[in-house]
């Protein structure tokens, strides 16, 4: 009888090499037990991975439309809250000038011109508010500071104009009418607030473009998603406040008064139904962005899910594998440690 033998080598390195592709097995199959889908989707796939670069691709580039609308979004709520403000301090104004026209005392006088005062500072400042390093009432100028304050070159001009307007009349200006001044507020005043002297590059309030900003919330839909301080609202709303604070200041008889104060109310109105229209409009693109937001969603659901049926792999299936080669990987370094151990001094 021959006798043979088992090299303890050749059997260690055996052991070593089924521990190496254990361990590899082990990486790939605790990835796709972790992630869901298959480590390499090259391999597993085959023809098909190109499928699933597409649907990858996709997916990402929704997300990237959809982070663009959550900026557009906030810019738009900024500038509905500056809107309302603004709209806010209007209606203050209107009542401070309806209480001046039953009363002409100084203190009533005194109250509508701080009124008027405040209105303007606080349009001033909410119209040049920035958020995220742009100016929400710039237009497409969103680097450019919108207004700056001319109220007192402005109220100068006013009341240089009536001065000149009442030496034509041969009068003082204490002797207007309210029928004269009405006539001098609508030809001299309220042309300084037109839209070509408010945008002045040398005398004008406001640096902002009358063009809004666009921005795309879908693949075939562009919307308005800014507003501007060009806008009728505002330069009314800056009329009856330089107005009021420049001519209740001088000694008119008690009819120039009235109309002074008639004439603010009416652009103050004007000043917050502008304010108002363009709330709607911007409400208008946040209802649409909001839809595209809807639709976007679904639109990366339904693909998220043919990525699943494309890529994903059976959970507990790879759970399992997972636990079937952790014990093998365990039975073979148990083996190989017993090799490690033998020694014909054990024997001898």
């Amino acid at each position: 009888m021959k006798s043979s033998f088992i090299s303890s080598s050749a059997i260690q390195n055996a052991m070593r090499l089924t521990i190496r592709q254990g361990q590899n097995q082990m990486t790939k199959a605790t990835m796709e037990a972790t992630t869901g889908v298959y480590a390499d989707i090259g391999v597993s796939l085959g023809g098909n991975a190109a499928r699933s670069v597409d649907f990858s691709r996709e997916v990402d580039r929704i997300d990237t439309i959809k982070s663009s609308n959550s900026l557009v979004t906030a810019r738009m709520e900024s500038s509905q809250l500056g809107l309302s403000k603004m709209k806010d301090v209007g209606d203050g104004l209107v009542s401070k000038l309806t209480a001046l026209q039953g009363s002409h005392d100084p203190g009533s006088i005194t109250v509508a011109i701080q009124s008027a005062t405040s209105a303007l500072s606080t349009m001033m400042d909410t119209a040049n508010t920035m958020v995220n390093g742009e100016y929400l009432f710039s237009g497409i100028n969103t680097d450019v500071q919108p207004l700056t304050d001319q109220t007192t070159a402005t109220s100068a001009d006013i009341v240089t104009a009536l001065n000149t307007y009442a030496t034509g009349l041969g009068k003082g200006v204490s002797d207007l009418t309210g029928d004269e001044m009405e006539t001098f507020i609508t030809t001299m005043v309220e042309p300084m607030f037109s839209e070509a002297n408010w945008t002045n590059a040398t005398t004008g309030w406001s640096q902002a473009s009358s063009q809004n900003m666009t921005s795309r919330i879908s693949n075939s839909e562009v919307i308005e998603s800014s507003t501007n301080a060009n806008s009728e609202g505002m330069r009314y709303m800056a009329l009856a406040s330089v107005m009021t604070s420049a001519l209740l200041g001088q000694d008119l008889s008690s009819d120039a008064m009235s109309t002074v104060s008639k004439q603010a109310i009416s652009y103050t109105t004007k000043a917050t139904s502008g304010l108002v229209t363009q709330a709607s409009q911007l409400g208008l693109s946040q209802e649409r962005v909001k839809k595209s937001n809807d639709a976007l969603d679904a639109q990366s659901n339904i693909i998220k899910n043919k990525l699943v049926d494309l890529q994903g792999v059976d959970p507990y299936e790879a759970s399992t594998l997972v636990k079937t080669l952790e014990t093998q990987l365990e039975t073979a370094y148990t083996i190989v440690s017993k090799i490690q151990q033998l020694s014909l001094v054990n024997y001898l």
